[in-house]
């Protein structure tokens, strides 16, 4: 697609949400749809305070989700509480919209001992499990980080703020992860990695999600999309 001056004038907008900055975790990719759509794509972790900002100083609409990369509880809910007051200033504004993902599920089990770092079981008791199985069930943390963010929702003091399902849609998927991931081309955990954690894509899937998120945003207060 040709790009346009108002494309142009878009990018130095978001320059602070694309630039690779202090943490480099690309990919952080402005998008320019049919019509007056764009959009930035910007993969963070964890909640920093001056990407909040950054935020909420250029777009309109923000789709965001921090959770599986929390282990303390206490430190999570601090983080969404103070990222929450800024979000929440800005979701009360005409036009604008914030939609908070719920954090998906995992499909490891409490037995590996080294598994409850990530869902990808790079630490996993080997001599218990040689093979790369996801499980049907969910069962470390993720429920916790999910009660994390009702409660912060359930203080009163976000209503702007609209929260996007996920955990539903994700926990009966345990299949669908990429499984078994070993010899991988740049040589990361080359004999040892199992994802639990990342989910194929699946149209149908992301569908229903997508349509969730329409939801949402109708429910918001960006008015161009009522």
């Amino acid at each position: 697609m040709r790009t346009t001056p108002v494309f142009h004038e878009f990018l130095a907008q978001t320059k602070p949400l694309w630039l690779m900055g202090k943490r480099k975790k690309p990919p952080k990719l402005p998008q320019q749809a049919v019509g007056d759509m764009r959009m930035v794509y910007a993969r963070v972790t964890t909640m920093h305070p001056d990407e909040v900002q950054a935020a909420v100083a250029t777009a309109d609409a923000l789709v965001l989700n921090w959770g599986l990369h929390y282990g303390k509880m206490p430190q999570y809910e601090a983080d969404l509480t103070a990222a929450f007051k800024e979000l929440e200033a800005h979701a009360a504004q005409p036009g604008k919209a914030v939609i908070f993902q719920e954090t998906g599920a995992q499909h490891f089990k409490a037995s590996d001992p080294g598994g409850y770092a990530t869902g990808e079981w790079e630490f996993r008791d080997k001599s218990a499990d040689k093979q790369c199985r996801c499980q049907q069930t969910e069962d470390f943390n993720v429920n916790a980080r999910n009660s994390v963010l009702y409660r912060v929702l359930g203080t009163g003091k976000f209503n702007h703020i609209q929260l996007l399902p996920f955990y539903n849609l994700t926990r009966p998927r345990w299949r669908w992860h990429f499984g078994n991931c070993t010899q991988r081309p740049n040589g990361w955990n080359y004999y040892s990695c199992c994802d639990c954690t990342h989910f194929c894509y699946s149209p149908g899937m992301w569908g229903v999600h997508l349509n969730g998120l329409v939801r949402a945003l109708r429910h918001s207060k960006a008015a161009a999309l009522r």
